[in-house]
């Protein structure tokens, strides 16, 4: 292959949508349940930004800018680099892992993104089992690690279900 081509294809690669000029991103998107669970993704580079949008039943709505230091970005990257798997992995209905299904959980879907392959991970905190805690744990924990955790909810109860706190006045 030229080398003029080469070149054109690493540009064209560093700026796509989603990769970072540090060529890692971690899309990370909580969808709804039945109720009043919170609806938000953001998207985290190993830039030092990121971009979280809310989309319902958060503290904040619309779209949301937000820096990121190279600690939380290795703290929320490390916490989540255990979960990731090569390729797709969808622990719903039907997985091997989810052999137990509380209808009405959200779920979360993670995307890793760099510059050697795209991964993404589809939890459903319905599946239930000692197997799926510490995922569940993680899952429920990793936007605390970085800014957009006040943008979300400010009280989020075990395993992935949220309480919405409303100031009692006293």
């Amino acid at each position: 292959m030229p080398i003029i081509t080469r070149a054109a294809i690493a540009i064209t690669l560093a700026m796509a949508p989603g990769v970072s000029a540090l060529g890692q991103s971690i899309t990370f998107e909580h969808g709804p349940c039945l109720g009043e669970c919170p609806v938000y993704r953001f998207e985290a580079t190993a830039a030092e930004s990121g971009i979280f949008e809310g989309r319902r039943f958060t503290t904040v709505l619309g779209k949301h800018r937000f820096s990121i230091t190279p600690g939380e970005w290795s703290a929320f990257q490390g916490a989540l680099a255990p979960y990731r798997p090569r390729g797709m992995e969808d622990i719903t209905t039907g997985h091997p892992r989810c052999r137990r299904m509380a209808t009405d959980h959200a779920s979360v879907a993670v995307t890793w993104t760099d510059q050697d392959r795209t991964d993404r991970l589809v939890f459903n905190f319905g599946c239930k089992g000692p197997e799926n805690a510490a995922i569940a744990r993680v899952l429920s924990a990793a936007p605390d690690l970085l800014a957009v955790g006040k943008l979300i909810e400010d009280r989020r109860l075990e395993d992935g279900a949220w309480d919405r706190h409303q100031p009692t006045g006293r």
